[in-house]
């Protein structure tokens, strides 16, 4: 049989191609290390090696984010544990200064370098660490810490706020924490609108929420001996915030002084509605109105002991009224039943926020109320058999006239309780309501500073103001009276206020403020030894993310990485081929032709 030339040729040159191009292909995963250059040589394999490069990318950000977590947290532990060591120098040199040995001119060398411990322990607080003020909170354009006044009257603010103003550190400007993804899993908060500090790690700090803030509990004492019958006095009395001006006459007696005075404080704190000789429900100084409405039938829950509420036994349109009774304050909550359990116990929970506030005790699902420190909480009915409350009211306005002496009434004024009885007359009917809604079971006396005895302290039900009392300047005559407590909570604050006692020589306030500066070490050593934690947290997590590194690029070696070995014999026996390929070619086309292509 007779074969063409022209197919010899043709499939010499195909042959010939193909080897060529398998020895550039082999030539090609050695010289690169990679098994394949484009997507569409291996698709399969091109996208499990795309998801395990993006993967590792991530990883590779994560890490950073550790790394440079890492060094934040040691400049923040480094600063803080230099402001430890500052507390305790400052506590050897308030003892010293509290020796009665000292003269004076010793104490104000001392109350100087208690000063410059101060300066330097905002200068600590301040530090800047890539760009973030990492004691500033969300603030990183000016400083956190800031020492403001006089020499003598110096206050600390923290993001423009004085340090002392509140108790709560998160109150403060810029005061939340900025966050890094470390892949945990960073996810937001649905309450706050925040990233959730369990799914991230902080990376900046609320500074007060470190060294402390507002001040202790604070107390004045008027002596009510020293005023005068029938004169004016004018004190200008604080509050937290809130600031007046307390204006009365000295009474004939001891007890008409306490009347005078606290009439006259109730005028200007009242944050309780009250009830005029019209019926009329109002606010003091009229800046919000209040609605009275009758309440619900009430039905009786199953209680067990004063302490087990049987959760099964509250109804779907059923209302329930329950007086509970954790760490020293007593509420009544007034909800209403399910079927469902489960929602039985939010509308429960949903109350006792309401009525409680922050030490709001927790119910379980097995019926029973627990306080914060896990202690069991009293509880009973509530209900009783009122008189019918229809009749006395109509909107903001209560009928005095029409409630019947000796009676029991039961109101909701804008959703709290308040139960009182029929007086003889609408004076005393009125009385009966105001007081009601003073009690601890209804509004109280949150924020009314008032005198209860002889003693002229003054009192106040709100644990977290602090009240300051002065005589105003152009008061006609001046009160007598003493301050207790009231003491920073600030570690700077402490610093700087005791400074101000020894110059003034006090030895007994410098003693104080040494025990004060003495005990802040305490919550201190908690944050570092916080911050030591977390430390050891990123440690475990870099080597987390090392793991998984290692192992995703075995897996990207077996999807990606050439074996060269292998390759390597491969190419050999692709060149060889290649080689015979042209060897064949030589024979099978005889040399006249090359000539004649030349």
């Amino acid at each position: 049989m007779r074969i063409a030339g022209s197919t010899i040729r043709r499939n010499y040159l195909k042959n010939y191609e193909m080897n060529s191009s398998a020895k550039f292909d082999s030539e090609q995963k050695i010289q690169t290390g990679r098994q394949f250059q484009r997507a569409s040589e291996s698709p399969i394999n091109a996208a499990k090696a795309l998801r395990v490069r993006k993967s590792l990318a991530e990883l590779e950000t994560q890490k950073k984010n550790l790394q440079s977590a890492d060094s934040i947290y040691q400049v923040a532990e480094s600063s803080l544990l230099t402001i430890s060591e500052i507390i305790q120098n400052t506590y050897e040199k308030l003892v010293e200064g509290a020796h009665g040995t000292r003269n004076q001119n010793d104490c104000d060398i001392i109350a100087t370098e208690i000063e410059q411990y101060a300066e330097e322990m905002v200068q600590m607080l301040n530090v800047d660490v890539a760009d973030r003020k990492i004691f500033g909170g969300v603030n990183n354009t000016t400083n956190a810490f800031e020492i403001k006044g006089e020499l003598g009257t110096q206050y600390v603010t923290y993001n423009g706020i004085p340090v002392n103003a509140s108790s709560d550190p998160f109150s403060f400007p810029d005061s939340e924490m900025s966050y890094l993804d470390i892949g945990i899993g960073m996810d937001l908060n649905d309450a706050t609108g925040r990233i959730d500090d369990q799914t991230a790690l902080p990376i900046t700090f609320n500074g007060v929420d470190c060294v402390g803030c507002g001040v202790t509990q604070r107390s004045v004492k008027i002596d009510l001996q020293s005023i005068l019958p029938g004169e004016p006095y004018k004190l200008e009395v604080s509050v937290g915030a809130n600031k007046q001006i307390v204006e009365f006459n000295g009474g004939n007696t001891v007890e008409e002084n306490i009347e005078n005075i606290n009439a006259a404080l109730s005028e200007k704190f009242m944050m309780t509605p009250q009830v005029d000789e019209d019926g009329n429900i109002l606010y003091i100084e009229n800046t919000e109105g209040y609605e009275a409405t009758e309440l619900y039938p009430y039905s009786d829950a199953d209680i067990t002991n004063d302490t087990v509420l049987d959760i099964s036994s509250l109804q779907s349109e059923n209302y329930y009224s329950l007086e509970v009774s954790s760490n020293g304050l007593t509420r009544i909550i007034e909800f209403e039943g399910n079927d469902d359990p489960n929602i039985t116990l939010d509308n429960i929970r949903k109350e006792l926020e309401d009525k409680f506030g922050e030490h709001a005790p927790e119910i379980h699902m097995n019926g029973v109320f627990r306080d914060a420190n896990g202690g069991v909480c009293s509880v009973k009915n509530a209900s009783a058999d009122y008189a019918d409350s229809a009749a006395l009211v109509n909107g903001d306005t209560i009928d005095l006239s029409a409630a019947v002496e000796g009676e029991t009434y039961s109101l909701s004024l804008n959703g709290v309780k308040v139960t009182f009885v029929g007086g003889a007359d609408e004076t005393e009917t009125m009385n009966n309501i105001n007081e009601a809604m003073k009690s601890g079971l209804a509004f109280g006396n949150s924020n009314v500073p008032y005198i209860n005895d002889d003693s002229g302290l003054i009192l106040y039900d709100n644990s977290t103001d602090v009240i300051y009392v002065t005589n105003a300047p152009d008061s006609a005559n001046d009160i007598e009276y003493s301050e207790h407590g009231g003491y920073s909570k600030n570690i700077i604050q402490l610093l700087l206020d005791s400074a101000k006692y020894l110059r003034k020589g006090d030895q007994d306030m410098v003693a104080r403020y040494a025990d004060l500066i003495y005990a802040a070490q305490a919550p201190l050593s908690v944050t570092i030894a916080e911050l030591g934690t977390n430390d050891k947290f990123i440690e475990f997590n870099e080597n987390r993310i090392d793991n998984i590194v290692l192992n995703l690029s075995d897996k990207q070696n077996d999807l990606e990485i050439t074996d060269l070995p292998t390759e390597i014999t491969n190419m050999k026996v692709l060149e060889t081929i290649y080689n015979a390929t042209l060897q064949m070619g030589a024979q099978m086309i005889p040399m006249s032709i090359f000539n004649y292509i030349s």
